[in-house]
């Protein structure tokens, strides 16, 4: 949690000296990837990764390596020292398991998974808010349910604000809340 927290905090100070200090010419900065299992998130630059559709209003984004092309593409450069090419011609669709926020968590389907015997995950799937939707067998979580867990991030956020809160204690420990991630790493014992 405190590697995603760290991440969203960076994205808001970037986006902060973005806006306040034009000279700096800060490009956008957005959440592209995680991988749970390795506790690391990507930034990625919006301007060269992602792609709006503005049909439905969301982004994907491209932040994956087409190393077939990148091949062709240095080859090219090294015959002709005067043909260039850049990050976006041959970056590549990145697939939706890997990308912030997925039920995946980064973790490839394709592989198999190895969970603690006891340990797993309380809730699987989550709305963009960071409430969950979905219960620890992939169940819809009923209306009365999502209100108590809706009821209970409003909470979080009225007290903490949509950023995040980092506490230090004497000893150097740190604690972070971010109410959007409250919910997530919650586990069950089956």
């Amino acid at each position: 949690h405190e590697v995603v927290a760290l991440a969203k905090t960076l994205q808001q100070e970037l986006a902060r000296l973005r806006e306040t200090h034009e000279s700096y010419r800060i490009p956008e900065y957005g959440l592209a990837c995680e991988h749970k299992h390795s506790c690391s998130v990507l930034l990625a630059r919006v301007d060269q990764f992602a792609v709006d559709d503005n049909s439905t209003g969301k982004r994907s984004w491209r932040t994956w390596i087409d190393y077939d092309k990148f091949y062709e593409l240095s080859q090219k450069n090294a015959k002709d020292h005067s043909f260039t090419f850049s990050v976006e011609d041959y970056a590549a669709e990145t697939p939706s398991w890997a990308l912030f926020g997925s039920e995946e968590e980064g973790f490839d389907p394709t592989d198999t998974r190895h969970r603690k015997k006891t340990k797993h995950p309380k809730y699987t799937k989550f709305d963009d808010d960071g409430v969950p939707t979905h219960d620890h067998n992939g169940d819809a979580l009923g209306e009365e349910e999502r209100k108590k867990l809706t009821s209970l991030m409003k909470e979080a956020k009225k007290s903490l604000g949509d950023g995040c809160s980092v506490t230090e204690s004497k000893g150097g420990e740190k604690k972070i809340e971010d109410p959007s991630l409250m919910f997530r790493g919650l586990v069950i014992t089956k």
